[in-house]
């Protein structure tokens, strides 16, 4: 069997998808990737083994008119670059992740009446999605009801990185010090905002000689933050990115984060209590509706900032911190909740019902 995953931008599509091709690889299928020149999909593809290709792709919203334009010419292109990839590859079905590169690819199969396969990872799907859920054979949700309910639409949840599962197996998801650990996670998009939001909150609380931080603050913020806790006299790590999510979930009591769907996904997953701030640009507010989720369930605090740094945003985190941070209680119990929002087996529901489709088809 040869699969054809396509994903590519940013690592809230590039990691489901990677799941569902480490599932198809298991299981002995071919695995070819069209994603985007110097990127993480393609150096996570030369690590797996996986063939690889690029496309151009751009998004359309949010744009001057000239670079609509462009990105307009651009699908043009990346729809029949993917038509000759698809006809060199020949794959049994294809498999998109969402986002604008998706477009291309997942046309082309319509066309040449290849067996579609989409995910949405968000609570509000896609542009793309949406388009591409008119041509699918199935839509698979990573949160209940984001596209209206027809009979191809089903509620999967979101595949999460199987070293993170793995982590949670290999040790106790308790942490035993008497020291609080907190995990921040800035991640790539918004993180200066939300560092310092964070930074004006920390600075108030007096006494953090039993806290230990580990903080991941983006690419550009690793030298501020090092300094702020170099100051503060505090027991941290500060780092632009985590490599073993599994190990930093595991130690931490209590997690501050954006509300990306895979990172909603890892906290239930690794049965942690947290507090999120939604990227408050980001599109649709998708972040905050999947904020919701876990907030609705009693596993989250949500707190919502303006998009640019301010007073009281700060001190309604500090309120908020300052409580869970002393209510070991509280935070279990939102832990627990958080555990009964963890959907488990997610790529083997995804590998059965693809297979199951492409058997009926031939």
């Amino acid at each position: 069997m040869k699969a054809l995953i396509v994903a590519g931008g940013t690592g809230g599509h590039i990691y489901p998808a990677l799941e569902v091709a480490r599932t198809f690889n298991d299981s002995g299928a071919e695995i070819h990737w069209i994603g985007k020149d110097q990127s993480l999909e393609k150096e996570i593809c030369y690590r797996e083994n996986f063939n690889f290709y690029r496309i151009k792709s751009e998004g359309f919203r949010n744009k001057s008119f000239i670079k609509k334009l462009i990105s307009v010419i651009l699908l043009q292109l990346s729809l029949v670059h993917s038509f000759l990839l698809l006809i060199k590859i020949k794959p049994d079905f294809v498999f998109c992740c969402g986002g604008y590169i998706t477009l291309g690819p997942g046309l082309s199969s319509a066309f040449l009446r290849i067996p579609l396969f989409i995910h949405e990872q968000n609570s509000i799907p896609g542009t793309a999605n949406k388009f591409l859920s008119h041509f699918s054979d199935y839509v698979f949700e990573g949160f209940p009801s984001s596209f209206k309910e027809s009979g191809k639409t089903v509620f999967v949840g979101n595949p999460v990185r199987r070293e993170i599962i793995a982590s949670q197996y290999e040790k106790s998801n308790s942490n035993n010090s008497k020291e609080f650990n907190l995990l921040i996670l800035g991640g790539s998009q918004g993180s200066q905002q939300l560092n310092s939001i964070l930074i004006t909150a920390l600075s108030k609380i007096e006494d953090l000689s039993d806290w230990r931080i580990t903080h991941q603050t983006g690419k550009e913020d690793e030298e501020r933050l090092q300094g702020f806790y170099s100051d503060l006299n505090v027991k941290s790590l500060v780092v632009p990115f985590i490599r073993d999510m599994g190990s930093a979930y595991s130690s931490a009591d209590l997690v501050i984060s954006r509300a990306g769907a895979m990172t909603i996904a890892e906290l239930a997953v690794s049965n942690k209590a947290s507090i999120l701030l939604p990227l408050p640009w980001a599109t649709d507010n998708h972040q905050y509706y999947n904020a919701m989720y876990l907030k609705e369930h009693g596993a989250a605090e949500v707190l919502m900032t303006n998009t640019s740094t301010s007073l009281s945003d700060s001190t309604r985190l500090l309120n908020i911190l300052l409580d869970l941070s002393s209510n070991t209680k509280k935070r279990l119990s939102m832990a627990d909740s958080a555990k009964l929002c963890s959907v488990p087996e997610v790529t083997d529901k995804i590998y059965k019902l693809i297979n199951e489709s492409i058997k009926k088809i031939s």
